[in-house]
């Protein structure tokens, strides 16, 4: 038996064991990303299929281990900022084993037309910590090339691979011009981006100060981020709380999908009905409150804070 087929007889006993390695690391990655409040594009991971691993074998001629081929199990993780990608590689190390001869960090490229390839690429395994619970005793010493790049430059990855340009080689001359122009415009974007989220973020701070201070949201006008503010606040929470003294019933925050539906409502509803500001929603909200809650039923336990502010807007559009 030749060395190839030796090869690829061993990736057939061990694919199913492959295939478990990197379910285990998405979900471990996912949890873990989830737990730092770092909100992500997508999570995809995979095991090399076995004709492309054969003919990787037959293309390099140099491995003698299925151990050494480091990419039989991938993950790419694709994140919306390019300052996630710093927050999602100390994650990635801290908590594996890094590889670090066969991990690079493509970004580091001072060369504008290889935007395309600029993704994070590192090679781990478990930690001995992981690798010696029960349920990852069979994954000790397997590795897994993660992949990480923000949304654009996946995007600017696949149409290139789309156009089936591999390298710089590959694109005709008078068109590397416009490559060049493009990466440029996409890395500037990328850094554009991290600027709007932290104005939005310094933005929800502001207005968070003034929902707690005597100013209580007076200049701040109806918008995505005053809202969210608005529906974090503890002061607004319990004054909606306190107006519940009498019923057994508690107001909770909403979930991510369910706020942002209700928000964008909210928003609309206020522009309907010419609310301008956080501090003139609230007192509309406040000042009915008590007859929305004689409409909520005695078993409910408790009820979205955004919930009763769509129904008193709602209410309020229905009767003009």
């Amino acid at each position: 038996m030749n060395k190839v087929n030796a090869l690829m007889n061993e990736y057939d006993i061990k694919k199913q064991n492959y295939e478990k390695f990197v379910q285990y690391m998405e979900t471990t990655i996912k949890s873990i990303l989830d737990n730092k409040n770092i909100s992500v594009h997508s999570i995809n991971s995979r095991v090399k299929e076995a004709k492309s691993l054969e003919e990787k074998i037959e293309r390099k001629a140099k491995y003698k281990e299925l151990s050494d081929i480091t990419d039989i199990c991938g993950m790419r993780i694709i994140s919306y900022f390019s300052d996630d990608v710093d927050n999602i590689a100390k994650i990635i190390e801290d908590e594996f084993e890094v590889d670090k001869i066969n991990s690079i960090d493509k970004r580091k490229t001072e060369d504008p037309s290889k935007f395309g390839y600029v993704s994070l690429h590192y090679v781990v395994s478990l930690k001995d910590e992981r690798a010696n619970l029960p349920e990852c005793e069979a994954f000790r010493n397997m590795k897994i090339e993660i992949q990480v790049r923000t949304i654009l430059q996946h995007a600017w990855a696949e149409i290139e691979h789309d156009l089936g340009y591999k390298s710089e080689g590959d694109i005709p001359e008078h068109v590397r011009r416009s490559f060049s122009r493009l990466s440029g415009l996409i890395e500037l974007a990328d850094e554009e981006f991290v600027k709007i989220k932290k104005v939005l973020n310094e933005y929800f701070k502001e207005v968070t100060q003034q929902l707690d201070s005597e100013q209580n949201g007076k200049i701040f006008k109806i918008d995505t981020t005053s809202l969210n503010a608005l529906i974090d606040n503890e002061m607004f929470i319990n004054e909606i709380q306190n107006k519940c003294t009498h019923r057994t019933i508690n107001v909770r925050k909403p979930g991510k999908n369910f706020r942002n539906l209700n928000i964008s409502k909210i928003v609309e509803y206020s522009s309907k009905l010419g609310i301008g500001t956080i501090e003139e929603l609230k007192e509309i909200v406040l000042d009915n409150f008590d007859d929305w809650l004689n409409t909520v039923p005695d078993n409910y336990f408790y009820f979205w804070i955004t919930t009763p502010i769509l129904q008193i807007l709602n209410d309020k559009d229905v009767s003009q």
